[in-house]
Order: structure tokens, then C-alpha cells, then sequence
């Protein structure tokens, strides 16, 4: 199950530091994608950001609930990967903005569909946040995650800033340029 966590924040990159991003039309996982149109499955689409690749990775480790904290995207992004290795789906409701809650928790009240998250996160290995881009005024941050047999998941969280601190959300959930921006860091075409 390829779950993909979109971790999106305002703008934590300088004006500065850009990276391209590119992948083949064929590979990108919105049939419908404007970045596509009237071009071949073989044809390269790029666009450049405001990001940065972090160097080194900055680790994700696991927290208690009671230790989870939102004042920076990176702690948020920790929070909800902890949650959802916890499986415990309160949790996991409480990363998201508010007015997304009421959606999530439909989502998860099938047992099966919580059970599948959690064992998805547990498999994911160790994470850490390769990442992080501007997109349509939000950063989205990317994880990498190595099992002990080496096999990679690729995630990523969408967090928005309020009073309540970093959350996550489903903003980009079907935005084009999140589309290109993810499969470009799949296929190892950022830099």
C-alpha cells in the first residue's frame, strides 16, 4: 500500500536555495497532470522551487504521544510518523488542521484501513527528511525510509501553520506540481 504523507509548512526555505525537479511524463502518477499536456510519455517535465535538499538527513525518532510537539514542521512531521507507527488513530487525527479532522477520522474507522496504516509505517524502517520544497506557498518535506533489508519507502506530510502550530493536511493532495515534484524525488530527479 503506497501511502504517501505530505508534510506541508510555509515557506521554510530561503529565497536563495532552488532545486529542479524533473520526470518523465510516463511516470507521473496524476493521469490528468497540466504538466503533461501534449507531450510524450518519454518527454522530461521540470519545474524549479524554492527547497533544498538537507544534507545531512535529518532523522525522524519515534516519540509518546505525550511527548509530541508541533512548533517546527520537522517535530510535526515526527509526531505523525509516530502516530501512525503507534496506530493510534486519536493520534493521528489530532496532526491534521482542524477543519480536515472530522474526514481523517472517517477514514480511519474501518479497524482494517488503521491496522493497514500502522503496518505500513512500521515496515518503513528508519526514517529521515531528505527534502524540503515550496510549493504554492506551502513546504512540503520529504522522508526516506530504510528498512533493515535496505528497501526504501518514500513519504512525505502536509503541514499548515495556525495557532494550533504545525499540522498536517491534504492541501496538495491533487496539485500538479506537488505530483511532479513527488515522482521527481522517486526517480531521482531533483537537484
Amino acid at each position: 500500500m503506497a501511502i504517501l504523507i505530505t508534510v506541508v509548512a510555509q515557506s521554510a526555505c530561503s529565497s536563495k536555495d532552488r532545486l529542479t525537479f524533473e520526470a518523465k511524463v510516463a511516470d507521473l502518477r496524476k493521469p490528468s497532470n497540466s504538466f503533461a499536456k501534449n507531450k510524450a510519455a518519454s518527454d522530461l517535465v521540470e519545474i524549479t522551487l524554492p527547497g533544498k535538499l538537507l544534507q545531512p538527513p535529518v532523522p525522524v525518532n519515534l516519540v509518546r504521544r505525550g511527548e509530541a510537539d508541533w512548533s517546527t514542521p520537522e517535530h510535526a512531521v515526527v509526531s505523525i510518523f509516530s502516530a501512525n507507527v503507534a496506530g493510534d488513530v486519536s493520534w493521528i487525527v489530532e496532526n491534521y488542521v482542524p477543519d480536515e479532522r472530522e474526514e481523517v477520522r472517517k477514514q480511519f474507522a474501518d479497524p482494517a484501513a488503521a491496522q493497514r496504516v500502522r503496518d505500513y509505517y512500521r515496515n518503513a524502517g528508519k526514517p529521515v527528511i531528505t527534502t524540503s520544497a515550496e510549493i504554492r506557498g506551502f513546504t512540503v518535506l520529504f522522508l526516506l525510509g530504510l528498512d533493515d533489508d535496505g528497501d526504501a519507502t518514500f513519504l512525505s506530510a502536509a503541514l499548515s501553520k495556525g495557532p494550533w502550530g504545525w499540522k498536517q493536511t491534504n492541501a496538495l493532495a491533487r496539485d500538479d506540481t506537488f505530483d511532479l515534484v513527488s515522482t521527481a524525488l522517486h526517480t531521482a530527479g531533483a537537484h
